[in-house]
């Protein structure tokens, strides 16, 4: 969730479509239902109605995630999402690429088609 928002809703530095001051109020509030939930014995409730199929598909996607972030940042190159951030991924429309360095220079994730730096 911290990555989601940091990168994806607030945007490197700030330039997202949500302030930080947003982001973190909704955090916040998170934080303080969770301390409701667990306060009341509530969590341990949701928790077990959750089916285990779904417990260990959000671990496997915590891990692919992980998996991503490491192959990014190690300098191997496998995966090169953006030279800011490892989650941003592809979809820009062709009018917002840089025809010198081919990177995305607005409006990432609104094109549906999924591509490279290189190609749209």
């Amino acid at each position: 969730m911290n990555a989601y928002f940091t990168y994806q809703v607030v945007g490197f530095h700030g330039n997202g479509p949500v302030t930080y001051r947003l982001a973190l109020t909704a955090v916040f509030i998170e934080g303080l239902i969770f301390l409701l939930l667990s306060l009341t014995g509530m969590r341990q409730w949701l928790v077990r109605i959750i089916p285990a199929s779904i417990k260990v598909a959000s671990g496997v996607g915590i891990g692919l995630f992980l998996t991503e972030i490491g192959m990014s940042s190690s300098g191997i190159g496998l995966i090169s999402g953006s030279p800011d951030t490892p989650t941003d991924l592809a979809g820009c429309p062709a009018q917002y690429m840089d025809p010198v360095t081919g990177h995305c220079n607005s409006h990432r994730m609104t094109n549906p088609a999924v591509c490279s730096y290189s190609r749209c």
